[in-house]
């Protein structure tokens, strides 16, 4: 049942592990299910529908995904937006975007995070992170999800026991960036996804907002 939900808050503090000493202590558990909503209508069995509400903001300004920011319909693409900050945050201590304050937080957050290419966001780290942040931010909002596939971007970069499973971060690159666009997929497995322009005019989105004078 839990399936059919987006948890919309994904970030390291939902993220628990079992009791030591225990047989869940290796055990990840997703908490904090405030947020949580429908991706599946529970008699159609359907997509929900899209919608946008830019005066309506859920999640957790730092990991939310932009399309959170941009008060979209929260979907499973959004979770994965956010699981690529989390992670990136957890192996480099730190995002771009931190740091900015007041009443226009969020608006400032949203416009860096646009303009912050996978290259530089993933810099420091290992080539799949940056693979798996161009997979996501390209997904349309109700699109599945490859998870088999994004799970296997990681293969290459973890122990050979898999009980403990470190990250292997040697030879990580820092790439400076450019302008950060959505990417396409392209349907051959073997191929990387090729760049195109991020859908929608956010800017024209955020001055409506503004216009609205509602404060993030």
């Amino acid at each position: 049942m839990f399936c059919r939900y987006v948890h919309g808050d994904v970030k390291p503090e939902n993220f628990l592990l079992g009791p030591p000493g225990t047989s869940d202590e290796k055990k990840l558990f997703l908490v904090d299910l405030g947020l949580a909503n429908w991706w599946r209508d529970t008699s159609s069995g359907m997509h929900i529908e899209y919608d946008q509400r830019p005066d309506v903001f859920r999640g957790t300004v730092r990991y939310a995904s932009v399309h959170a920011h941009l008060g979209r319909t929260g979907s499973r693409r959004d979770d994965l937006e956010s699981l690529a900050y989390t992670l990136v945050f957890l192996l480099r201590g730190r995002l771009p975007w931190q740091g900015f304050q007041g009443e226009n937080k969020g608006f400032l957050v949203c416009k860096k995070k646009m303009a912050t290419s996978p290259e530089t966001l993933c810099g420091f780290c290992p080539a799949p992170f940056r693979i798996f942040v161009e997979y996501v931010v390209n997904l349309k909002f109700d699109d599945e999800p490859c998870y088999a596939k994004y799970i296997s971007l990681f293969d290459g970069i973890v122990g050979l026991n898999p009980d403990i499973r470190p990250i292997n971060t040697d030879g990580a690159q820092k790439l400076i960036g450019h302008k950060r666009g959505r990417l396409t997929i392209d349907q051959e497995d073997d191929q990387q996804p090729t760049k195109k322009i991020r859908m929608g005019m956010p800017a024209t989105q955020w001055i409506s907002v503004n216009e609205a004078e509602i404060s993030l």
